[in-house]
């Protein structure tokens, strides 16, 4: 999924146009190929000849880029299936698209989901208006969904060996998503995971009720299961002016 941001042409106002596309070509080829096809080609040839400000951030095979002005996004939203073609990598219409991210405009869409998170406007601890990330909703549910299938059908695991296991898929999730902004989500999913463990844990063996929460928290302490964390690193803000 491909992402193209875009900034209207008022003065004391901004605004952003995102772009979404998906091509079906072999990740690694696709990420080779887009280097030059798109990566070089941006910096080089798209980015000198915009009015406005442009930037392409990218992910592999998935890539945001913004624009201060809507005739420029318009512009690149045509050009990029032909010169994408040329390197044999094509474009999804039905994948593709330009949507208008603005804090400016509150009666517009509030946010957008890109490679797992929602993006939206929100204000920081300081007041200043950013762009928050946090995990997408319907990938929170998936994520809750496949760690309860987990701790379902590994309940029967020693106990040591299943904090173990468990605290493998935990850390996994908050290393992806281990985002400042991202801390509600990360806990979400950490009660729900720590929940799912003590319902499936207490019906081992058939029994209903064979430990106390006060109990199970202790054994948690005791076995060190993994809490929620931030790996985010601090990086300089992006923001048109």
């Amino acid at each position: 999924m491909n992402r193209c941001p875009r900034r209207s042409s008022s003065r004391s106002r901004s605004s952003s146009r995102m772009l979404a596309s998906n091509g079906e070509s072999s990740p690694i080829l696709a990420n080779v190929y887009r280097h030059y096809a798109l990566d070089l080609w941006f910096e080089r040839v798209v980015r000198p000849r915009c009015r406005g400000q442009a930037l392409l951030i990218r992910y592999a095979d998935d890539y945001v880029c913004a624009f201060q002005y809507r005739e420029e996004a318009e512009g690149f939203y045509r050009v990029l299936p032909k010169r994408l073609a040329k390197f044999g990598l094509p474009v999804a219409p039905e994948k593709t698209r330009i949507l208008r991210f603005s804090r400016f405009h509150p009666g517009l869409p509030r946010g957008f989901a890109f490679l797992g998170f929602e993006l939206y406007s929100s204000r920081d601890r300081r007041g200043d208006l950013r762009v928050m990330k946090r995990t997408a909703r319907k990938r929170l549910q998936r994520a809750k969904q496949r760690i309860k299938e987990w701790i379902k059908g590994h309940r029967h695991l020693p106990g040591r060996r299943f904090i173990r296991e468990l605290n493998r898929r935990l850390v996994g999730h908050y290393n992806y998503y281990g985002l400042r902004s991202n801390e509600q989500a990360l806990h979400s999913f950490h009660q729900w995971a720590i929940g799912c463990a003590f319902k499936w844990l207490n019906r081992r063996g058939g029994k209903r009720s064979s430990f106390t929460w006060a109990q199970f928290n202790r054994a948690l302490k005791r076995l060190g299961v993994a809490f929620p964390r931030t790996t985010e690193r601090q990086r300089a803000h992006v923001a048109f002016t």
